[in-house]
């Protein structure tokens, strides 16, 4: 292995661990933990409502898109990452940096479509509930402002369902 790729595969880990440590960093001790029922209050938006802000309840797409995955992990270093557009044109760039194009037929993105909406996001665990994977793979779903990471064990159906919806080598 090139330290060139030594170098990216350690810092994609380390990005990996901080991201962990910081989804933890704000939670409120549990019920478990103290007795006493858990609060869950929702996170202050990013940015301030201002009269010039959209007025959909969605929060606003970047360039257009529907939906990012990022898949990393494993035991070879892996890190592929899928940006679905809302026309269905797609970009996907496997480790190697090649961005390869793409386009899902009206019936594959309206299926995917479907099942987004069916995911429910909003509701699904921020982080897998599971024990650790060693050496898994890790998949981190970007839809509708919602990011939601499940390893390949512990990850919901909902997820699932929508990962079938996806271009070979993502599903």
């Amino acid at each position: 292995m090139s330290p060139k790729v030594t170098h990216r595969t350690t810092t994609g880990l380390l990005l990996l661990t901080a991201l962990f440590a910081a989804a933890g960093c704000g939670s409120s001790t549990s019920s478990a933990d103290s007795g006493a029922p858990a609060s869950r209050t929702a996170p202050p938006p990013a940015v301030s409502p201002s009269a010039s802000a959209p007025t959909s309840s969605k929060p606003p797409s970047h360039d257009g898109q529907l939906l990012k995955l990022v898949v990393s992990g494993g035991f070879v270093g892996r890190h592929d990452e899928l940006v679905v557009r809302a026309d269905g044109s797609y970009t996907s760039t496997k480790r190697d940096g090649k961005p390869v194009e793409g386009r899902l037929t009206p019936a594959e993105l309206a299926g995917l479509r479907k099942t987004l909406a069916a995911a429910d996001f909003a509701h699904l665990p921020p982080r897998p509930t599971g024990k650790p994977v060693a050496d898994g793979l890790m998949y981190q779903f970007t839809y509708e402002g919602h990011v939601v990471l499940a390893d390949e064990i512990h990850q919901p159906q909902a997820l699932r369902d929508v990962r079938a919806h996806l271009p070979v080598g993502y599903r």
